[in-house]
């Protein structure tokens, strides 16, 4: 009898370890959810400020040469 308490209670404490293991799992995927959404915002972000920092370049570029046609 004593053998079937102790494969008992090595059952319940693996089915308890499942649980609180698929409850992590769920909150893991939550939160990759999070930062794939993050990372696309900031994606979108970083291709916004290039293309500002490249508009700048080139207007920075035509004022140069209009200088130099000056000179």
């Amino acid at each position: 009898m004593e053998l079937l308490d102790k494969l008992e209670e090595k059952i319940l404490l693996a089915l308890e370890t499942i649980e609180l293991l698929n409850m992590e799992n769920e909150e893991l995927k939550e939160e990759v959810s999070k930062l794939k959404s993050q990372n696309a915002d900031l994606g979108e972000q970083k291709t916004n400020w290039e293309s500002k920092v490249n508009s700048m370049l080139s207007q920075f570029g035509n004022e140069v040469a209009e200088l130099n046609k000056i000179a």
